[in-house]
C-alpha cells in the first residue's frame, strides 16, 4: 500500500474512535505520528510477501538437494 493509502486508513481510523471528537490540532498531530509510526515500519505487500516466501522455498529446496548430493559424495570417497 502507498503511504497515501496509509494516511487515508489513519484517517478513516481516526474517524471510527472516540478520538474524532479531538481538536483539529490534537487530530493532525495523532495521524502525523500514526503515519510516521506506518511509514518506518518497513513494511511489505502481501504479493511481494508470497514472491519472497516461494523464492525461500525453491532455495530451501535446493540447499536439501545439495546436501544430499554432498553426503552421497562423501559416502562414495570413504
Amino acid at each position: 500500500m502507498k503511504p497515501e493509502g496509509f494516511k487515508q486508513k489513519i484517517d478513516q481510523l481516526l474517524q471510527q474512535t472516540p478520538f474524532a471528537g479531538l481538536s483539529s490540532d490534537l487530530r493532525l498531530a495523532m495521524q502525523s505520528q500514526l503515519h510516521s509510526l506506518v511509514t518506518s515500519a518497513n513494511l511489505v505487500s502481501r504479493e511481494e510477501f508470497e514472491v519472497q516466501s516461494e523464492v525461500l522455498r525453491r532455495t530451501q529446496a535446493r540447499l536439501i538437494d545439495l546436501e544430499m548430493r554432498l553426503t552421497e559424495l562423501e559416502k562414495s570417497q570413504s
